[in-house]
């Protein structure tokens, strides 16, 4: 049997890579209007709650319907505006 010493040693520690996951979010509430800069920056947002909302992409081009409640869209905001009732979180 293989020690340490006399064999290759395997660890048993997993390491967890986080490089393509979501550190922070912010929540944008209900009849709010949001625009993020510096730090809070993000990556891609989801509707929480609500159908009343216009977001701009950070390249241009509004959404303003058809996005699926709690879908993630890996989508940059550079304007977040929602009605009475609609949430919105942005990701980064």
């Amino acid at each position: 049997m293989a020690t340490p010493v006399q064999g290759s040693f395997v660890s048993r520690t997993k390491s967890v890579d986080t490089s393509n996951s979501f550190k922070r979010t912010i929540e944008v509430p209900a009849s709010t209007t949001y625009e993020p800069t510096g730090s809070n920056l993000n990556s891609a947002f989801l509707i929480e709650a609500g159908t009343s909302y216009t977001l701009t992409a950070v390249d241009g081009g509004d959404l303003t319907a058809g996005l699926v409640t709690g879908q993630v869209y890996n989508v940059a905001l550079k304007k977040v505006v929602t009605g009475g009732g609609t949430v919105v979180k942005l990701l980064s």
